[in-house]
């Protein structure tokens, strides 16, 4: 009984945090443009001396998926007892700093050790947990930097942009990019972006924004290399894609959106992209019952964030 509790105050903590796909968003009509008002202002970050220190750093983007709604009780239960407790314990040579759903839920600035608690409040996870796990075996004497920001339910084609420009989500998240970007450096640290990891597509899944998603995602892509490109790693910026879910959320356009991801994906040598649906990733088991049909299950958002994590590996491999 005990145990039921916890996992019904984790599914109520994260179902307040995390809206559904396509929540979240004002009533507009579909050719509207949107702009939010949104926090771009952060704090300063405490950083330790980087003494010249390479620092490889990872950018985790998208809507709630990215930010982690999945639960942690029911991923204690498809994981050893010795490996929860890593994740527990946390990862400290990956730290993360994040800012999710405008300034919700964030930490404060700083770079914390990857852990069971960088997503949408208390009994969640995000796919930073398996990026770190993949991370921390692949470059242990390394410290590597994540910077997570995300929009729970929020669109590419008016949020993120605005009539194919920089919008106002884009614009908030650049100004956090890069303002820990320059304190890193700042620091002592050789800072360098290796790699986007992109999960969202699920608030695009309209026939109208599915049709405009490849020329908005080339767009959405151009803009974060132009913008980053003082930061850029050698060979450039990778763009690794995750395919969204076929959840009922996701209906009825999500076949679309996936075909304009791989499409993208063929553009460039730097775009990576994994599916997710033919991964076997899945949104119906949990809570059992009474599924949360907008997030991926607890076993399938923590493969989301390992296979971010080989295809962060394999992009440097490749340079």
């Amino acid at each position: 009984m005990k145990k039921f509790y916890i996992i019904l105050l984790s599914l109520l903590v994260c179902l307040c945090a995390c809206a559904p796909m396509g929540s979240g968003q004002e009533a507009v009509t579909e050719d509207q443009t949107v702009w939010l008002n949104m926090n771009g202002e952060y704090p300063e970050a405490e950083i330790a001396a980087g003494q010249g220190q390479r620092a490889r750093v990872i950018i985790l983007i998208g809507q709630s998926n990215a930010t982690g709604c999945s639960l942690t009780s029911y991923l204690a239960e498809c994981v050893s007892a010795e490996q929860y407790a890593k994740y527990e314990a946390g990862y400290d040579s990956v730290r993360i700093n994040y800012c999710l759903d405008d300034h919700k839920y964030t930490s404060g600035g700083a770079f914390v050790p990857v852990d069971l608690t960088c997503a949408a409040g208390e009994g969640c996870f995000g796919p930073e947990l398996g990026m770190a796990e993949v991370l921390s075996g692949a470059y242990p004497d390394e410290t590597v930097f994540i910077l997570k920001y995300s929009m729970s339910g929020y669109s590419l084609h008016h949020h993120w942009l605005c009539d194919g420009a920089r919008g106002s989500i884009y614009e908030a998240f650049l100004a956090f990019a890069t303002t820990y970007l320059d304190a890193l450096c700042d620091a002592g640290y050789d800072a360098r972006v290796g790699a986007v990891c992109w999960m969202q597509g699920e608030s695009d899944t309209t026939d109208f924004k599915a049709e405009r998603y490849l020329a908005n995602q080339t767009a959405f892509a151009s803009y974060l290399r132009e913008d980053l490109a003082p930061y850029a790693e050698q060979g450039g910026i990778y763009f690794i894609d995750a395919g969204i879910s076929n959840s009922p959320y996701c209906e009825p356009a999500y076949p679309a959106i996936n075909e304009a991801k791989v499409q993208f994906a063929a553009l460039s040598e730097l775009n990576l992209y994994f599916p997710t649906i033919e991964a076997g990733f899945t949104v119906h088991k949990e809570p059992a019952g009474e599924p949360d049909w907008g997030h991926y299950d607890a076993a399938s958002e923590l493969e989301l964030g390992r296979l971010f994590g080989q295809y962060v590996v394999q992009s440097y491999q490749n340079r």
